[in-house]
């Protein structure tokens, strides 16, 4: 505890006085800059992004927590009429992307060519 105190900066003399004992003690000088250069940083947590009228105080625990979506994994809701309008062979054929779309799945060897 002894060493502690010639490595922690008095109240009254601030960094100087901490240079001053780096000076004598050169074994402590990478702990003294250390400390040094910490004492120049601003402390950022108490530093916070608040929207402007809110005055100081805690940080809400609700800013943290997850954030709920719609849930995945119901996206296909069966409707035959939509179903056969969207990829139904009347649609591919009327259409000539629909029409490589068919010769690509015969190419293929597909047993169903549409809808």
């Amino acid at each position: 505890m002894a060493g502690l105190g010639r490595l922690w900066p008095p109240a009254v003399g601030g960094r100087f006085s901490l240079l001053q004992q780096a000076a004598a003690c050169p074994f402590q000088l990478r702990t003294a800059s250390v400390l040094s250069s910490s004492l120049e940083l601003p402390l950022r947590s108490h530093l916070s992004l608040k929207p402007a009228g809110i005055g100081p105080g805690p940080v809400s625990s609700w800013n943290h927590q997850q954030i709920r979506t719609k849930a995945r994994g119901n996206e296909y809701q069966p409707n035959n009429r939509k179903r056969k309008r969207t990829h139904g062979w009347i649609k591919r054929i009327s259409t000539p992307a629909g029409i490589e779309v068919i010769l690509r799945r015969m190419l293929k060897g597909r047993k169903s060519l549409s809808h």
